[in-house]
């Protein structure tokens, strides 16, 4: 994103961004042979940690320039803490993943 790029176009690069993020965790969590117990240190969420901070970094670069579309940073900073926190912990319980899950939803709406 730069200060010439069409509105349309960040939006579209915030979307794929956090579509992979989504598509990437929930393949992270099918590929767990271990249940629902998760290793925060293991290659696949440091991965994941790289591309939530990307995403972040976009996101404010998108909130500063659209000052006015607080209500989507404020759906993709959810997504990312909810995302985060999932993923940082060793367990993962169902009402964080349920809770992962509507943030996902209310933004890819």
């Amino acid at each position: 994103m730069d200060e010439y790029s069409p509105k349309r176009h960040d939006i579209a690069q915030l979307k794929f961004l956090c579509e992979t993020l989504y598509h990437d965790c929930l393949a992270n969590l099918e590929e767990s042979n271990h249940g629902w117990v998760n290793d925060p240190t293991s290659a696949v969420n440091l991965q994941l940690n790289e591309l939530i901070e990307h995403i972040a970094t976009f996101a404010l670069n998108y909130k500063i320039k659209y000052n006015e579309d607080n209500k989507l940073v404020a759906q993709i900073d959810e997504y990312l803490d909810d995302t985060f926190m999932l993923f940082s912990s060793y367990g993962i319980n169902t009402q964080d993943l349920q809770k992962w899950r509507k943030s996902g939803n209310r933004l890819f709406r």
